[in-house]
């Protein structure tokens, strides 16, 4: 598998119509904040990925927050599969990047990406605005 694969566009609409009234937690971490809006459920079966849904999360990083470099690991049940990522707000300044691998990538807003995440990555947040991403993970 490639690094990352940009696949399809996606109807983002209604997504970023209830982003206003989404609400967000703090990871804890260098992971942003993350929600589990009722929204989110019917948006990832509109994507039609197959398979089984392990993991889905809207992830906002503040602006100026990346994410260090890492692989995940952790809980097998949520890092497993293929992820693919839906970015709904974003900014050119902001890339995934795979440091060992010398690949980087901005994912542009209302498209469909699967990335790796078994390889070193990280987020590289160099614009004034709060990024925001469904993440979802799919095994089978």
């Amino acid at each position: 598998m490639a690094l990352c694969r940009k696949l399809r566009q996606v109807d983002i609409a209604a997504a970023l119509a209830a982003l206003p009234a989404t609400e967000f937690r703090d990871s804890g971490g260098t992971n942003g904040h993350l929600a589990f809006p009722g929204w989110l459920p019917s948006f990832v079966e509109s994507l039609a990925l197959g398979g089984r849904v392990n993991f889905a999360v809207v992830r906002k990083l503040p602006a100026f927050q990346g994410i260090p470099p890492h692989v995940d690991h952790g809980v097998p049940q949520i890092n497993s599969g293929h992820r693919y990522h839906v970015p709904l707000v974003t900014h050119p300044l902001v890339t995934m990047r795979w440091p060992e691998d010398g690949e980087e990538h901005h994912l542009e807003a209302g498209w469909l990406y699967e990335v790796d995440y078994t390889r070193l990555h990280e987020i590289v947040h160099r614009a004034p605005i709060d990024r925001i991403h469904v993440q979802v993970n799919v095994s089978g």
